[in-house]
Parts: C-alpha cells; sequence; structure tokens
C-alpha cells in the first residue's frame, strides 16, 4: 500500500443495484452508464460487474471509452452519448460497433463527409442515435431540427436504418414532477411514429417518472447514489458500491480554546480528545468539507473537525473508544457517502469521480463472480 487511505468497490454491490434498476425498468432494456472511469469505481470493474448481472449495454461519454469496454471483452451493445467530433472516431465506432449519439448538426455533417472520402468507411454499419432537446437546453437537436436530421441520417449507406430518438431529463431529481412531465410529453408527441428504439430515463427517472422508453440509461443508482435531492439511497434498496477508508494516526488531547488544524477553524469548547486519520485532499476527501461533516470511527458515528489538509483530518473522539491503527470509514455502507456529499455542498458524483488516481489503481474489488 503506498497510501494509507484504500478504497474497496463491491462489485456484488454493483450487481444488486442493478437489479433494483431492472426491477424499475418494468421490462426495458438497460445501458448502465459506466462514463467518467464507472463514476470511480473503475470502467472495467463496473462494467463486468453489470455485465455479470445482466445490463443488456454500456453507456460511455467518448468513443475512446467505448474501444477501451470492447478491448477489455465486454462484448454487449455500447452507447456513446457525446458522439463523434472526429472522423478518426467515427472509424473507431464502426470497427468496435459503437451506437453513436447525433445531438448536434455539425454531427451529421462530418458523417456525410467522412463516408464521402474514398475509403475512409470501413465496412459494416453505424448505429446511430438522436438525441433531441425537450427542455434541458444543453445537448440535442431542436424539435424542428428533429424531422431533417433524421431524414439526412437515413440517407446515409452506413447508418442502420433503425434511428434511436432520446432525450434527457434537467430536474427528475426533484420533487416537483411539472418540469419532468413536460419533458415527457414532448418526448412523447416528437415519438409519434417513430421508427425505431426510444431512450428517457437516467436513475431519478427510472425510480420516480413513469417516462417510458425501450431503454433506460441509469447512471447514479448503480453505484448506490441517491438519484434525487431528497431523501437516502437506502430508501431505495441501494447499496454502496465504493467505501474509502483510512486508520487513525494519532489520538490528541486538546485543551479549552486549543485551536486545530489549517487557520485553527474548529477551537475545542472543551478539553477533548482528537483524532488524525491518514487522509485527505490528495486522496480525495473534500477539501471544503465544514466541521460536522459525518465520519466513522470504528463504525461509532462522529464528526470532522478542522480544515482538511493534503493527508490527514481531524475527528471528534468525544464519546468515542478509538486508539492509533482503528478504522476511520470516511463513506461506504455505514456511513453514507450522499451524506458527507451534502455536508461538503456537493453531490455523491463529485466525490465517487475525484478520488485521487493513486488511490484507485489500489482498490479492492470485491464480489466479482469467477472468470
Amino acid at each position: 500500500m503506498i497510501r494509507r487511505a484504500r478504497l474497496t468497490i463491491d462489485a456484488a454491490a454493483l450487481g444488486h443495484n442493478l437489479e433494483v434498476a431492472r426491477g424499475a425498468a418494468c421490462g426495458r432494456s438497460i445501458f448502465a452508464a459506466v462514463k467518467a472511469d464507472g463514476y470511480g469505481h473503475g470502467m472495467l470493474h463496473a462494467a463486468r460487474a453489470f455485465s455479470a448481472a445482466g445490463a443488456e449495454g454500456f453507456a460511455v461519454a467518448t468513443p475512446g471509452e467505448g474501444a477501451l469496454l470492447r478491448k477489455g471483452g465486454l462484448a454487449e451493445r455500447i452507447l456513446v452519448l457525446q458522439g463523434a467530433l472526429t472522423g478518426d472516431e467515427l472509424s473507431l465506432a464502426v470497427e468496435h460497433s459503437l451506437e453513436m449519439v447525433f445531438h448536434d448538426r455539425s454531427q451529421i455533417d462530418l458523417l456525410e463527409r467522412w463516408q464521402s472520402m474514398a475509403g475512409a468507411v470501413p465496412l459494416g454499419r453505424l448505429c446511430a442515435w438522436i438525441k433531441v432537446d425537450t427542455g434541458m437546453h444543453r445537448a440535442g437537436l431542436n424539435p424542428d431540427q428533429l424531422a431533417a436530421a433524421r431524414r439526412r441520417l437515413a440517407a446515409c449507406p452506413r447508418v442502420n436504418p433503425s434511428i434511436g430518438l432520446m432525450t434527457h431529463f434537467a430536474r427528475a431529481d426533484e420533487p416537483d414532477p411539472s418540469c419532468t412531465n413536460a419533458q415527457i410529453a414532448t418526448f412523447r408527441d416528437l415519438a409519434v411514429g417513430w421508427q425505431g428504439p426510444t431512450s428517457l430515463c437516467n436513475s431519478a427517472a427510472l425510480l420516480g417518472h413513469d417516462a417510458g422508453g425501450d431503454w433506460a440509461r441509469p447512471g447514479i443508482m448503480l453505484y448506490g447514489g441517491n438519484p434525487f435531492i431528497f431523501g437516502q439511497a437506502c430508501d431505495h434498496d441501494l447499496r454502496a458500491g465504493m467505501h474509502l477508508k483510512t486508520v487513525l494516526v494519532a489520538v490528541r488531547d486538546v485543551p479549552r480554546g486549543g485551536a486545530v488544524g489549517y487557520g485553527g477553524r474548529f477551537v475545542a469548547p472543551e478539553r477533548m480528545p482528537v483524532g488524525v486519520a491518514s487522509v485527505g485532499y490528495g486522496d480525495g476527501y473534500p477539501r471544503h468539507a465544514p466541521d460536522g461533516t459525518p465520519i466513522r470511527v470504528n463504525g461509532q458515528a462522529t464528526t470532522l473537525i478542522g480544515r482538511v489538509s493534503m493527508d490527514m483530518i481531524t475527528v471528534d473522539l468525544r464519546g468515542i473508544e478509538a486508539r492509533v491503527g482503528d478504522e476511520v470509514e470516511c463513506w461506504g455502507d455505514r456511513q453514507p457517502i450522499d451524506a458527507v456529499a451534502q455536508a461538503a455542498g456537493t453531490i455523491s458524483y463529485e466525490l465517487m469521480c475525484q478520488v485521487s488516481g493513486q488511490v484507485r489503481a489500489e482498490a479492492r474489488v470485491i464480489g466479482l463472480p469467477d472468470g
């Protein structure tokens, strides 16, 4: 071990969460989102866990991510959400049977130029999806551009004639369903008579809305994060896929009035024991986490005190039985990552993705099926 902070990835928990998604999908097929290195869990680790649990496909951000899945032995369908930006990426898509999303007219321009170049088009057809903007106003064609985009793609000889249609929700994680319902209604109007697969649902829409579609695209719920801004992951029987733990390296007796850590942000209100744990922002623990951020020592709930350092944090040990070498759980099955994220003013996605490369490289993976 190079770092004392250690990461464990629970592949069995990932598989369980996929089963929860499958139950909510009511027969729809699932593209399991594994972009951003599997939300920090390791793309191949996550994909193999989801493959073993029966995922029909994977969703990635770029063609390069899709190619890495193919090189890792994954044979399921692979959807590239950002589509292609270069001819080389289109060639990579055909070579590795990647399904490309077209969300901007410039991508169709690129496809037409690419396939017209002598020798540029490999054997095989490209599976295409059109992303339409139903109200998020980020990526996606405007509804009035949809018909022309479909005609142009259908006219491309290297495009599979079964063209998919998808959208993405901006506010499905909120308790007020009105914006999401409006997006669903817009999509359904556009999809009348559509000859091809459709896809709408992210994690929040899958669990909280009757959006329909042929394919769902869950992400954060597969890793045990709560997809809503209310409630908890356990409300949906989701299990932590990532466990970030470390150990106490010191137990200090701090006098009343003693200022702890850089800047003296926390001042001891009484004589108190303070634990020093071997983890910090260099490992991916959020530097902006405030006093009171939840953490566990030997399974006992306590809180962060003082400013987060590069490789050390300080914790309140009042009422806690602890000594040097004892386990500290930053997040995992007993310390929900969503509670840490909320205290730090961020979301669980960011905490998962920002675990340092050094810690991630040393991650232990448990629960993968044999082979």
